[in-house]
């Protein structure tokens, strides 16, 4: 039987599992959609000690808790497709029992003044059933488009999309764990409505300071500018390109 170099203790091991730390030999491999897909159904809902301190690590070192996941050292942290489904689940809990996206129909969206006056409005109806109604598809839209994004800018990195995927598996729902708290503190307690603006602004910094932290071993003005350019790129599909798709097939004005 061939011996291996556990990633996560550094023993070596033969067999299935790692006889140190009780790692599976397949956290030698590379990352792989199949494995993604088998933590969902394995671990999907498996609240272990590890799930505050990971979140707290992807609050203040949120580069170094994706590559250890990434390069096999995975016993430390929450499995990112759980951390995710669980950041979902609170979400919708806190929507549904406490309403919080009334927030969201209360806002305006923007208008594009070279669309017709039809068009703009049923553009700003889609955003707001994007999220309200269809929150989870959005959700879901983000979570797919931001880690393509970022394939096609950091390609000479070698990064391959399951691995990116898996990544923002952590970054995308620790804001949910940012925000949603914000908006059911400000709303159930104080009655009042947090602007999209703060939610924008909380959103575009801890997707800078997170592929910030990824991305370090990227030269700092390179880094810079392609993370912004990225994070540009999602809102111009997320605001203009998606409603846009969505009124031309689907008008609702």
């Amino acid at each position: 039987m061939n011996q291996q170099k556990c990633k996560n203790c550094q023993k070596i091991f033969e067999g299935e599992y790692c006889h140190n730390c009780g790692q599976r030999s397949i956290g030698n491999k590379r990352l792989q959609m199949r494995e993604v897909i088998n933590d969902f159904f394995d671990n999907t809902f498996n609240l272990h000690k590890g799930f505050l301190f990971t979140f707290w690590k992807l609050i203040i070192k949120p580069g170094s808790v994706a590559h250890a996941y990434i390069n096999g050292q995975r016993k430390s942290f929450t499995n990112p497709t759980r951390y995710m489904v669980i950041a979902l689940a609170f979400q919708t809990f806190i929507d549904y029992w406490f309403k919080t996206t009334e927030v969201i129909k209360n806002e305006t969206y923007y208008t594009f003044s070279f669309l017709s006056d039809s068009l703009n409005t049923s553009m700003e109806i889609w955003n707001i059933k994007l999220a309200v109604e269809y929150i989870l598809l959005a959700n879901l839209f983000m979570i797919i488009l931001i880690p393509a994004l970022l394939f096609v800018f950091f390609k000479k990195l070698k990064f391959n999309y399951t691995e990116l995927l898996a990544v923002n598996f952590y970054f995308i729902p620790t804001i949910l764990f940012i925000t949603m708290p914000l908006l059911f503190v400000t709303k159930v307690i104080f009655g009042i409505f947090v602007p999209k603006e703060l939610i924008i602004f909380i959103f575009t910094f801890y997707m800078f300071w997170s592929n910030f932290s990824f991305f370090k071993m990227v030269s700092l003005g390179e880094r810079i500018f392609k993370i912004i350019t990225v994070i540009f790129f999602f809102m111009f599909i997320r605001i203009l390109i998606l409603p846009l798709v969505m009124s031309l097939i689907f008008s609702l004005s």
